[in-house]
């Protein structure tokens, strides 16, 4: 195993963590781009530099699309109902599980820290796609499925060429278009929460609230 791709995809796994389960919004997006521009690194022998700098431009067009919807819609994210230091341990489990399956059964071509990477960022989405209750942070676990599994591909079958890794930053892009669209949307229906924040003020004033309707009755 390699230090360098070790570290990356240690990065990586921190940056879906990060996405998952900060409540800051620039915290949460910059966690989603930290993991959307280390992941393509995560491999044996690296892309070409201009392939590198494709996939760069794609992860910073697709964070800032959704940046653009939600800058102005309020600061705070729902967050992570497990909390990150769960969060965390379950990526690192699952890090584990894909290092020790590298290849599923056939001779990997690609890095055993690549399937890894790819495991845990699968193992990451699985919460929010299924039990997110806003677009954001749906859109995020569906972000981070998809870029689990191709990181799993490379794990499997090497190095993408760069046709194939100019279409995943073109697939990137599209979704985070979906995210600004779908956010947007949801601001414009009015529905509380729709996107993932909520008034933290609010929230605290209104248990405050009925917390002293029920002591007064």
């Amino acid at each position: 195993m390699s230090a360098a791709l070790l570290a990356a995809a240690a990065v990586v796994i921190a940056g879906g963590v990060i996405n998952l389960s900060a409540r800051d919004a620039p915290l949460a997006l910059a966690g989603l781009a930290v993991t959307l521009l280390v992941a393509p690194l995560i491999a044996d022998p690296l892309p070409e530099p201009a392939v590198v700098a494709a996939r760069v431009v794609a992860a910073a067009l697709a964070v800032y699309l959704a940046w653009i919807v939600i800058r102005d819609s309020g600061p705070v994210l729902r967050g992570s109902v497990l909390g990150w230091p769960i969060e965390a341990l379950l990526g690192a489990a699952a890090f584990v599980i894909g290092i020790g399956t590298a290849g599923l059964g056939a001779t990997p071509v690609g890095p055993a820290e690549a399937q890894g990477a790819g495991f845990a960022l699968i193992a990451l989405s699985v919460g929010p796609i299924v039990f997110a209750r806003d677009v954001f942070r749906m859109a995020s676990g569906a972000v981070l499925l998809l870029g689990g599994v191709l990181l799993v591909r490379v794990g499997l079958a090497g190095t993408p060429s760069a046709l194939e890794q100019l279409v995943t930053g073109i697939l990137f892009v599209g979704l985070g278009g979906a995210i600004a669209f779908l956010s947007a949307n949801a601001i414009g229906a009015g529905q509380a929460g729709g996107t993932g924040f909520e008034d933290v003020t609010d929230a605290r004033a209104d248990r405050m609230t009925q917390a002293r309707n029920r002591l007064g009755r």
